[in-house]
């Protein structure tokens, strides 16, 4: 419900319902990532649903354990319903890049996972660098760019230079975690 009433209070024009469908189920599926990476793997488990993610294949599921196989399936349908969904209305394929913003979202909760299970602590520079990632910030921009009009009106030539591109919105996603991280 919470990931809805966010969705429902950034995105709120009537005609807008896509989106908002879309927000939620991308900030649903963010929180239920970031609880396996935090609470349940183990890190065996963790470089294991990395692999799977960075892979993009179904057929990868069966090297999951079974409390993963349920979230992949969620994470590997509902992404590409959305992709669907775009690649229908606007004629762009947008799963390769898609792909992308997952698995380094998933990279990113490795990265923390590794500097929790074996005691390190990053430098502040380091931290920063991994956390803009794992904010989920430029993951929620690109997917409300992506899946929504907006993508269809910037020119096709631009689309493919977005597409291919390695640039996130690297500022916006370091100013949405250091708004959300508490100060100390």
């Amino acid at each position: 419900m919470e990931n809805f009433l966010w969705s429902a209070g950034m995105i709120i024009a009537p005609e807008d319902g896509k989106s908002r469908i879309f927000h939620t189920m991308v900030n649903a599926l963010i929180t239920v990532i970031d609880d396996v990476y935090d609470v349940y793997g183990t890190l065996d488990e963790l470089e294991l649903f990395t692999d799977v993610v960075e892979r993009w294949d179904i057929n990868e599921i069966q090297r999951l354990p079974d409390y993963m196989k349920i979230y992949y399936h969620a994470l590997y349908n509902s992404v590409n319903e959305m992709a669907f969904d775009t690649l229908k209305e606007q004629g762009i394929d947008v799963i390769p890049f898609l792909k992308k913003l997952w698995t380094d979202l998933c990279k990113a909760y490795l990265v923390e996972a590794k500097w929790y299970y074996t005691g390190y602590t990053p430098t502040l520079q380091e931290y920063i660098d991994n956390a803009w990632i794992s904010v989920g910030g430029s993951l929620m921009l690109a997917h409300s760019y992506l899946v929504t009009s907006i993508c269809s009106a910037v020119s096709t030539r631009r689309q493919g230079w977005c597409l291919r591109s390695n640039l996130l919105p690297v500022q916006e996603g370091k100013i949405c975690y250091l708004q959300s991280a508490p100060l100390s």
